[in-house]
């Protein structure tokens, strides 16, 4: 007996349907909310009419994302900044103690870490591992990013759950140009 193909000839059409069905259960798995959705889009222009039409701005979905955390973590900075005139909160924290600021910080858009910086994001909120959005930042060698933390006032004498500073993590990671800035701000260990 023949099996019937796909448009393209490759896979079965039941392994296609599976395919699609799997893809549709994950997707639905997080619970994401409709203004996740528009964000995750970048659809600037239907976040800020959900917005305007009520939407709840830090409902969470079952990692306890927020649209916010979402937005920054795809550096997308115009809808950053329409959630935060929206009234998201800066310094929401998922479940794992994540941020905005470090979802920026751990995909390495400088440019929305500073604007969360320049509104008021605090750098020095802390996961549950310890990290701070300067740790992350010194983990993913991101030295721009680095800079504008230290710039924006967060702690370097901070420690995570293993006991390290972000000079002590430099230092174990060989990342010696961000060794040296934090000597520059006065770090020592």
């Amino acid at each position: 007996m023949m099996k019937k193909e796909s448009l393209h000839g490759k896979w079965p059409i039941p392994a296609v349907l599976l395919a699609v069905a799997v893809a549709v259960l994950l997707a639905a798995c997080d619970q994401n909310t409709p203004l996740m959705k528009a964000v995750i889009d970048g659809n600037v222009e239907e976040t800020r009419r959900m917005l305007d039409e009520g939407a709840a701005v830090d409902e969470r979905n079952n990692y306890g994302w927020t649209a916010l955390m979402h937005a920054a973590r795809l550096g997308n900075k115009a809808l950053v900044e329409v959630l935060l005139d929206g009234g998201a909160d800066i310094d929401a924290q998922d479940e794992d103690g994540r941020t905005p600021l470090m979802r920026a910080v751990l995909k390495g858009h400088e440019d929305v870490v500073k604007l969360l910086i320049r509104r008021g994001a605090d750098p020095d909120l802390q996961d549950e591992m310890g990290f701070t959005a300067l740790h992350w930042a010194i983990n993913r060698n991101h030295i721009k990013i680095v800079r504008v933390l230290l710039e924006g006032g967060a702690d370097y004498t901070l420690t995570n759950e293993r006991g390290q500073t972000p000079m002590a993590m430099a230092t174990s990671k060989g990342h010696n140009d961000i060794m040296l800035m934090l000597r520059k701000m006065g770090a020592r260990q």
